[in-house]
C-alpha cells in the first residue's frame, strides 16, 4: 500500500461514506458508538464530501486516512478497501476498481 500514488490511494475509496458517520468512543472501554448523524460536508445522495480537499481544515475531527491509520483504526468497516489491503486481502468483486463500475457498491 505504501507504493501507491496519492491518486491510486484515493481511488481505493468505494464511497460507502461509513467513515463520515459521526462516532463516539467510550474512553473507559474503547468501544465505538455510531450515531445516526453524518458529517455536515457529506452529500448524502452521492456519498461524497462536498469540500473534500478542504475537509480536514473545515472539520478538525476529519481524518486523512493513511496506510498506517488504515492498519490501526478498528472502526473502519470490514469491507473498506483501505482496511482489506492493510490486512493483505483482495478487494471484493463489487469494488469499483474490480468491477469497473461505480454503481456496483
Amino acid at each position: 500500500m505504501t507504493d501507491l500514488t496519492p491518486a491510486e490511494w484515493e481511488s481505493l475509496c468505494d464511497g460507502c461514506a461509513k467513515c463520515c458517520i459521526i462516532k463516539f468512543e467510550d474512553e473507559d472501554t474503547g468501544r465505538i458508538y455510531h450515531t445516526n448523524a453524518v458529517c455536515e460536508l457529506l452529500e448524502i445522495y452521492h456519498c461524497r464530501c462536498t469540500r473534500y480537499t478542504e475537509r480536514t481544515e473545515l472539520v478538525p475531527t476529519c481524518l486523512s486516512l493513511t496506510p498506517a491509520l488504515a492498519d490501526s483504526l478498528e472502526w473502519i468497516p470490514e469491507t473498506c478497501a483501505y482496511r482489506l489491503l492493510a490486512e493483505g486481502k483482495d478487494l471484493p468483486l463489487w469494488h469499483p476498481l474490480v468491477s469497473g463500475e461505480p454503481d456496483t457498491v
